[in-house]
């Protein structure tokens, strides 16, 4: 997969003063498909300089790392072009999530002006990425890897209520999140659990029911982009299971891509 220059996806002025160095704390690919994967929490680089935050006045403040989703979203990328043939629009966070959380709005993600060009990049590289989405292809899906550990075993889906999901139910109806050839219907037919499961009508669980990222990008935000957010357990995040994982869900990516996703450009 060819690395997009950030020059080319951000501003200038996000580089005149030489620090932070993006190009280090991000890894941005440019795709090929209509699917962008992002993995805001799993980066275990420093930002030299930076404060780490503290979170005053922040909900739900957290700073400790989704453990591996970095390298779950990098072997999720090569995984989908072995499956499609194309690649998929990447954002990965290499910095650490104790000075910037990229999954919470400006006022609680960064709090000093040397992380704040880190911040501002990473949303720009998404926005950059669905805004050629939508004009390549009309519409496409966000991916929101994180990770959980309440329930080792379990996926968690996060669409705020569906309302992230919101385009993809009204053009294809209920099926396309949770029915057979959704990503999460392949998932749990291949036996692995998620929650809420596919046959249920039970809520999202609230700790895990979608971020500012799948909110910002998904559903009726104007991207033209729908957005589902993955809390993931310990099992499929381990190393040892990075490799099956990864190639699971790109296969589940692949089943629903060819359902729902459009097949030539605009």
């Amino acid at each position: 997969m060819r690395a997009l220059p950030l020059v080319l996806l951000f501003p200038l002025p996000l580089f005149a003063q030489g620090k932070p160095d993006l190009g280090k704390l991000l890894l941005v690919k440019k795709g090929t498909l209509p699917i962008v994967i992002s993995a805001p929490h799993g980066g275990r680089l420093a930002i030299p300089g930076a404060p780490l935050r503290k979170g005053d006045g922040v909900a739900q403040f957290v700073t400790v790392n989704d453990t591996n989703t970095d390298q779950l979203a990098e072997k999720l990328a090569v995984a989908i072009k072995k499956e499609m043939g194309g690649e998929p629009y990447v954002v990965i966070a290499r910095f650490q999530r104790k000075y910037v959380d990229a999954n919470r709005p400006p006022e609680g993600g960064y709090e000093s002006d040397i992380t704040k060009p880190v911040y501002t990049a990473y949303h720009a590289a998404l926005k950059a990425a669905c805004d050629d989405i939508q004009k390549q292809w009309g519409r496409g899906l966000l991916i929101d890897l994180h990770g959980q550990a309440a329930k080792a075993d379990t996926i968690f889906r996060g669409t705020a209520g569906l309302s992230t999901v919101k385009r993809l139910k009204d053009r294809f109806g209920m099926k396309a999140v949770t029915g057979s050839d959704s990503i999460l219907g392949v998932l749990a037919k291949k036996g692995y659990t998620v929650f809420p499961a596919n046959d249920s009508d039970a809520k999202e669980d609230k700790r895990f029911g979608g971020g500012y990222i799948s909110r910002t990008y998904g559903g009726n935000s104007g991207t033209g982009l729908d957005a589902i957010q993955l809390e993931l357990g310990g099992d499929h995040r381990s190393r040892k299971n990075l490799d099956a994982f990864a190639a699971d869900l790109a296969g589940a990516v692949k089943v629903f891509a060819k359902a729902y996703l459009p097949t030539e450009k605009k």
